[in-house]
């Protein structure tokens, strides 16, 4: 074929990481002037290549000669071309041949193939089991964007839309469901993520339901293997990861090692990566009828734990939000929780406003002197909580401790919790009446069981609940 054809270049739909701005392109083709010309006579043949934005048609970076030319015989040849492109789009890669004529003042643009619908945005890897994948039984108005786009597992970019995690055309993968996926949380974050930085935004899937923490080690992963080879596929360079996972290894052995195993993950892919990723990940929500209540409390105690220990890892709180079935939010839910995302997203990488779950700082009696001056009540022993991240104060749906989430033991077992108090006063605080002082070993948990509260309570502004935390040491 005459004109330019080329050999690499980005597909159709793709998103391109940028780094301060920007993204570099290559390309790489072959060169070929029509016989027709050859015959009239022609002097030089030389490749270029322009961007348009396809939203308007105007020129974002000019035709621009390839920087390196291979000659072959009548005039043809190979070519490498390199651009620095501006965050945005979608774009529009043209290429062409520009050929001089013997004949006076005579040039000519051949043809030459073109690359569509890209975008230099921010790309982020989605891993995890099926909260992650999308497994919502009901619907939601949740429709695709032009600004958010999906490497699926076809290994082919393309307009995001759920379910993302559907398997045509992909032939044996390690991350194919077994059922029907449905909506996940991550097109409302992509386009929600996509407002707070005018930038498109990419999402690779690597996420499968009901998969456990083993299959994510690297080594004997399977699971983990699958996402290096999305890495590979698709440029090596990302925003964050989002993470969420946890259902699949609530039985004693794998929750007790699971903050080890969380990070063991982590420190791999950052090795691999060369740079230390973000990670964004979400607390487990619940699970109707669910057993092994304790290691609930375990596993998101070190979710708590991983975004106060490890650097650039970061968690929300998700137990208010609605379920589909026994333990799939709904698709409503995964809406919000994709806004949510995107909101601690930007606090996080962009500097944006302050977004995050109200997390525990501490947990301490009261002295007796300090009741009066704080309006408590004389009767029973209280207890101060101090949180971190509150926007303005708590809000609670009910002031009985059994309706709180908040159980209370000792070495002599469990302490009725009897009211629970927070006002804009001591907005980061909220005060527990318990029926008897605690003794030795006294540990305090908040929304820890397979099935926890119902109505936690949420910070007043972001209506976001704490982070659950189990058997925290009371000073």
């Amino acid at each position: 074929m005459h004109g330019i054809t080329l050999k690499k270049a980005p597909m159709d739909w793709e998103i391109l990481q940028q780094e301060n701005g920007s993204a570099g392109i290559r390309l790489e083709g072959s060169f070929q002037v029509h016989p027709a010309a050859i015959q009239v006579g022609v002097l030089t043949a030389t490749p270029v290549v322009r961007v348009i934005r396809e939203e308007d048609n105007k020129t974002v970076v000019p035709w621009t000669p390839a920087q390196k030319i291979t000659p072959g015989e009548n005039f043809s040849g190979s070519f490498e071309a390199n651009l620095t492109v501006p965050a945005g789009g979608l774009y529009r890669i043209e290429t062409s041949l520009e050929t001089k004529s013997t004949l006076p003042n005579l040039t000519w643009l051949y043809r030459g193939d073109c690359v569509l619908h890209v975008g230099v945005g921010n790309l982020f890897l989605i891993a995890g089991q099926s909260n992650s994948a999308g497994y919502s039984r009901d619907f939601c108005t949740d429709p695709p964007d032009l600004a958010v786009h999906l490497f699926r597992n076809r290994s082919k970019w393309d307009l995001a839309c759920h379910p993302m995690n559907e398997s045509t055309f992909a032939g044996s993968l390690a991350n194919e469901e077994m059922g029907i996926p449905g909506p996940s949380p991550y097109l409302s974050f992509g386009k929600c993520y996509g407002k707070f930085t005018g930038m498109p935004v990419g999402l690779i899937q690597t996420a499968l339901g009901g998969s456990p923490m083993k299959r994510w080690m690297p080594g004997e992963g399977d699971l983990y293997q699958n996402m290096l080879d999305k890495i590979r596929q698709t440029g090596g360079k990302y925003a964050g990861i989002l993470w969420y996972q946890g259902c699949s290894d609530t039985d004693p052995e794998a929750a007790a090692m699971y903050y080890e195993n969380f990070k063991t993950f982590v420190d791999a892919v950052r090795s691999h990566l060369g740079y230390e990723i973000p990670v964004f990940t979400m607390q487990l929500n619940r699970q109707i009828n669910g057993i092994h209540d304790a290691c609930w409390g375990m596993v998101r105690e070190a979710q708590r734990r991983a975004a106060l220990e490890i650097p650039g890892v970061y968690v929300l709180s998700t137990t208010n939000l609605s379920l589909s079935d026994g333990i799939h939010n709904s698709a409503q839910a995964n809406v919000a929780l994709g806004e949510k995302l995107a909101s601690q997203c930007h606090f996080a990488l962009n500097e944006g406003e302050e977004y995050a779950a109200p997390a525990l700082k501490s947990a301490e009696g009261v002295a007796e002197r300090e009741r009066e001056a704080l309006g408590l009540a004389a009767e029973g022993w209280w207890l101060r909580l101090t949180f971190s991240h509150v926007k303005n104060c708590f809000l609670l749906y009910s002031d009985l401790g059994e309706d709180s989430g908040f159980t209370l033991e000792d070495a002599g077992g469990n302490v009725e919790i009897l009211k629970v108090r927070a006002n804009r006063e001591d907005r980061n605080q909220v005060y527990l009446q318990a029926a008897r002082q605690t003794g030795a070993e006294a540990r305090l948990s908040f929304a820890w069981q397979a099935d926890p509260v119902r109505l936690p309570m949420v910070d007043e502004v972001t209506y976001l609940p704490p982070l659950s935390f189990y058997q925290v040491p009371i000073g």
